[in-house]
């Protein structure tokens, strides 16, 4: 390995390039300070690489309490005796005396006039009745439930339930229902047969009528039959007749025999599948053989190997000139393997 002194200079420039940002932001501290009389909000201004410390003065060191120090994603709070703040800013309207944070890492907050989420008001709560619903960033009064900021418009209120509390950046989850509805976000889906209604694995749902993905409806298949069939997040299901991967068709793929198997690696009665971990429906392995096909192992990039009678897959990839019938991955350290012809390493060969 190259040391310091060794290094090329445009490789020693690319390295403190990297690491300079990343050790000032060791030195600093994010959120409220203390310093000459005044109370100084710190913030890392960054540009992706490349960034640099920012003060504002917020007011008055005198009176001034700290009620939640900021600590992503708590905004921070605070107050004096005329106002109080959400991290750098005065919280408008806020009653001191009786302003309280209900949660700070769904910052949500409320005193005896208003609630808030962040520093924005949640118009139409209501602060005498307004409680935490029992998830991040979720609440509900007399006559609502809100996500953060926006009400759902509940129909039933006796009825709603929450499945899943990992509610911000699930797109396309189910992450609460009532009898009338079901939610995916702040989308609020009708539901069709409310006596036969189920979620299956947070993407799907049906009833004895449809069946759905996300907010949508998901055309042609049948909810007789339908079914989840796992995947890292719930992403696979199928019917009779059709195979899902995030409520697409898996063209080719015969349901009656679908399987999934380690290390993202699939199998039907036709052929073999890779399932990447985002973003890509599976991947039909070219050329696979699904009666001889079986995973071996796993391997160091967080996927795995397989093979068949024909050939050797790392991944998607197939192993070119590697011997199927001797192929072992080494079990004390998954970077490495071999056949009777040669050793590998990386799923590369070894001279």
């Amino acid at each position: 390995m190259a040391t310091l002194n060794h290094m090329k200079p445009s490789s020693l420039t690319c390295l403190i390039g990297f690491l300079l940002p990343l050790l000032l932001v060791s030195c600093g501290k994010e959120g409220y300070e203390i310093s000459g009389g005044k109370v100084i909000w710190n913030s890392w201004q960054s540009d992706g690489l490349f960034g640099k410390w920012s003060e504002s003065e917020v007011t008055e060191a005198q009176g001034f309490k700290i009620l939640e120090p900021y600590q992503d994603p708590c905004p921070g709070y605070a107050k004096n005796a005329q106002h109080v703040f959400c991290g750098p800013r005065i919280l408008e309207g806020a009653d001191v005396e009786t302003f309280q944070v209900m949660d700070k890492w769904s910052a949500l907050s409320k005193d005896a006039k208003q609630v808030y989420y962040r520093t924005a008001v949640i118009e139409g709560a209501d602060p005498a009745t307004f409680e935490l619903a029992g998830t991040a960033g979720v609440g509900r009064d007399k006559k609502d439930y809100y996500l953060g900021p926006t009400p759902l418009h509940v129909r039933d209120r006796a009825s709603f339930k929450v499945l899943d509390e990992k509610v911000w950046g699930q797109d396309d989850h189910i992450w609460a229902h009532d009898k009338l509805d079901y939610y995916v976000g702040k989308q609020a889906t009708p539901i069709a047969d409310s006596g036969t209604f189920q979620v299956i694995q947070s993407w799907y749902a049906k009833d004895a009528k449809q069946v759905y993905f996300g907010s949508a409806i998901l055309a042609g298949a049948d909810p007789a039959s339908f079914q989840g069939s796992g995947g890292e997040s719930g992403e696979f299901a199928k019917d009779a007749k059709h195979v899902y991967w995030r409520g697409q068709v898996v063209e080719g793929g015969d349901a009656a025999t679908f399987q999934l198997l380690q290390y993202r690696f699939a199998k039907d009665n036709q052929r073999a599948y890779f399932c990447y971990a985002h973003g890509s429906p599976p991947l039909a392995l070219p050329d696979s053989n699904a009666k001889t096909f079986e995973v071996i192992g796993a391997s160091s990039q967080g996927f795995g190997y397989a093979k068949d009678a024909k050939q050797v897959y790392s991944g998607a990839n197939v192993i070119p000139g590697a011997d199927p019938a001797t192929f072992v991955v080494d079990p004390s350290d998954p970077e490495k393997a071999s056949d009777k012809h040669r050793r590998y390493h990386y799923s590369k060969p070894v001279e």
